[in-house]
Parts: structure tokens; C-alpha cells; sequence
């Protein structure tokens, strides 16, 4: 990865991981209870499924301020880049548990979060929500990238 960042945050939902974690538990009893071929692969499925999603919430998203655009990654993949001049406003929001966690969203709208606060940034292609427990950090960072202040509500 590049080393020009001007800052670098990390949005982890660990809580999360430990609620993933026992979803294993109804499928691993159904196969200790019913040991058929199909339980065995519905029960790889939800393994690797869940066992992925876990350690996504573990590890959360990074997000990566860089001087022309903002990265988000994810256990070591890039998920997206936010050009610069891309950015057109940004402000504190909140998320609701109605709306998910994880990597949310289809087309032009996606959400980065695991917890009930973001940052709304509108963009010229769409919009993108950014979790994080300190909201006002990551307003703080696109400050930086962008140069300059956005108002917040």
C-alpha cells in the first residue's frame, strides 16, 4: 500500500464477529443430530459463510485519507476509492440497525459499517456511508483531503 496518507482510520465491529460466530452452532447441531449428505454441505456453507463474515467484523473496514482520494479496505482488499474531486459534501448521520451491517447497499449507494453512526459523503457517481464510533474523526480526515470544512448537521 502507499505511504502518502495523511490519515488512516479503522471501523471494527468485534462485538458483531462474536454474534456471527454461535449462528454456526444451529447448523453444526443438525449435523451432529442428523448426519445426511445434504447437512454436511449446508453445514461447509454456513461454515465459510460465516466464518468469513466474522473475521470481516474483526478486522472492520480501514479507511485510508490519502491526499487525492479516500480508500476503503478490508482484510487486505481494496474495496473502493473515493477521488477528491469526486467529493462533493459530507456531514454526521445516523445509521440505523434496520438498514445493516457489513458492506451494505447495490448501484450508486454503499454503506461501510458495523455500528449506528457514519459519515454521509455524496459524491458526482453516488453516495457512500462510512461507519465509525467517532464520526467527527473521519469528517476531520476529508477536511484534509478535501481542503476545506464541510457543515455539519
Amino acid at each position: 500500500m502507499q505511504s502518502d496518507a495523511l490519515a488512516e482510520e479503522t471501523h471494527s465491529g468485534r462485538v458483531w464477529s462474536l454474534v456471527i460466530l454461535p449462528a454456526v452452532l444451529g447448523p453444526a447441531l443438525s449435523v451432529a443430530f442428523y448426519p445426511t449428505h445434504p447437512a454436511r454441505i449446508a453445514f461447509v456453507i454456513v461454515c465459510v459463510i460465516g466464518f468469513g463474515a466474522a473475521t470481516m467484523a474483526w478486522a472492520g473496514f480501514r479507511y485510508r485519507f490519502l491526499q487525492d482520494a479516500v480508500e476503503i479496505w478490508t482484510l487486505g482488499f481494496r474495496l473502493r476509492s473515493i477521488p477528491r474531486q469526486d467529493i462533493v459534501s459530507y456531514a454526521v448521520e445516523s445509521w440505523s440497525f434496520m438498514r445493516g451491517y457489513g458492506i451494505r447497499g447495490i448501484g450508486r449507494v454503499r454503506a461501510y459499517t458495523w455500528g449506528n453512526k457514519v459519515v454521509h459523503i455524496r459524491t458526482k457517481n453516488g453516495e457512500v456511508f462510512l461507519g465509525h464510533s467517532d464520526p467527527e474523526r473521519i469528517v476531520r480526515d476529508l477536511d484534509l483531503v478535501t481542503g476545506f470544512s464541510m457543515q455539519r448537521r
